[in-house]
């Protein structure tokens, strides 16, 4: 380049000048980063970093570069994996760092046993690929890999699987009622669960005091998977058994269900208040069987109905999403809670019916929340404790705000 886009203001610059600087600079970027990987594993190496009273090349580059542990561990992995068509890709500025990470990570879980052709080979992969296309891509391939890798080093009785995607899945029940999981999917049905679970497991806004969403990543995606399995369960085709869908028969005697106790029996796992039974029932189809106090069936009421369609296309409309006051989940994600539940007569009509999201729905059942329709509007009552005059509060969140006319008023010319 004739104009020296590092002295030169960028605004000055030609549109050629401006893109061909861009690039160069990508390119020197990349060649410093092969430098510093260089530098670190000698460092590494001569145990520079012990000599000066560091705990290891970690360490130092922690405290002398002001790097975050994950960061410096990186750096010393990419600097001390034999890669050296990697390394030398990165210091001729061909590859970037989010490749040679990619790549580092495939060669971490090399079998000791692969062969140094194999090992070169499959590194010449990944670098050309590199120079071709982002990380994520060589992060796509790398997983092949590693597939690959582990199916020929497998004993022969793993590796016999049925034709097609294979999937596992195993759970148990603890004591404390607890559900834990293990199993496996194959590439495209896990990549379809983390499409849908990613947007649902993000934190949740900070709330009015600024305290942000204290859910480890973990609890967040327990969450989310929660959600999903009940946004499943409430599908439209989900498969049904013995002719109809989703039907409990629940078993409460008679002064537990009049002085609402504590503890019920049902014939499905996972349900022990009558609270958690109340909220389950909004949505399921139920058949009360009462009984009396030497345990004879004294009633056994027909199924209630769920919001037809119909119903929940109309709530959709007027709700526009979960009506809890701040929450922004769409229909979608919604289930429809009774104002006035089916334990005291209510009915499935449009005034006693709303939309909550799942969280909101818990929050109903099992805190001092309640909620009324007033004008064809939710309104939530907050607890005492929370809001001594109780207010009740309306959620805008779905709502825009008044559109303004976009046209500026002509001034008016001045009066000769």
């Amino acid at each position: 380049m004739d104009v020296d886009e590092q002295v030169i203001p960028a605004w000055q610059l030609s549109e050629g000048e401006l893109l061909g600087g861009l690039l160069e600079s990508e390119k020197a970027l990349r060649r410093h980063y092969g430098r510093i990987l260089e530098l670190v594993a000698e460092t590494e190496k001569r145990g520079a970093a012990m000599a000066q009273g560091y705990a290891g090349t970690v360490s130092l580059l922690m405290m002398a570069l002001h790097l975050t542990r994950k960061e410096a561990k990186a750096r010393v992995a990419q600097a001390m994996t034999p890669m050296p068509l990697a390394q030398e890709a990165v210091r001729a500025g061909d590859i970037g760092l989010e490749q040679v990470q990619q790549i580092q990570k495939v060669f971490a879980q090399a079998p000791d046993a692969l062969p140094g052709v194999e090992r070169r080979a499959t590194e010449d992969t990944l670098v050309e690929l590199g120079r071709q296309a982002d990380a994520t891509q060589v992060a796509k391939v790398g997983q092949r890999i590693l597939g690959h890798w582990d199916i020929e080093g497998a004993p022969p009785k793993d590796r016999e699987r049925p034709a097609g995607p294979y999937r596992e899945f195993h759970g148990r029940y603890r004591r404390d009622g607890q559900y834990v999981f293990t199993g496996e999917l194959d590439p495209e049905t896990a990549a379809e669960l983390e499409g849908v679970m990613h947007p649902l497991a993000k934190p949740d806004p900070a709330d009015t005091d600024g305290v942000p969403d204290r859910r480890t990543h973990a609890q967040r995606q327990g969450d989310a998977l929660a959600e999903i399995i009940d946004r499943t369960a409430r599908a439209d085709d989900l498969p049904i058994t013995g002719g109809e869908r989703a039907v409990v028969t629940v078993t409460v005697s008679l002064a537990e269900l009049e002085q609402r106790a504590e503890t019920a029996m049902i014939n499905a796992s996972g349900y022990t208040s009558i609270s958690q039974l109340r909220r389950w029932c909004c949505e399921a189809k139920v058949l009360p069987a009462v009984l009396g106090t030497q345990g004879e069936v004294l009633d056994l009421g027909r199924a209630q109905r769920l919001a037809t369609p119909a119903q929940r296309r109309a709530l959709a409309i007027r709700d526009r999403g979960c009506t809890r006051p701040g929450c922004t989940r769409g229909p979608k994600w919604c289930q429809v809670h009774h104002v006035i539940s089916w334990i005291n007569n209510g009915l499935s009509d449009l005034d006693n019916m709303i939309l909550v999201c799942a969280r909101h729905h818990r929050e109903l059942h099992h805190t001092g929340w309640s909620v009324r329709i007033r004008h064809g509007t939710p309104e939530f009552i907050p607890p005492e404790w929370l809001d001594p005059e109780q207010q009740p509060l309306r959620n805008t969140a779905h709502h825009l705000p008044v559109q303004r006319s976009s046209r500026i008023p002509r001034q008016r010319e001045p009066v000769p």
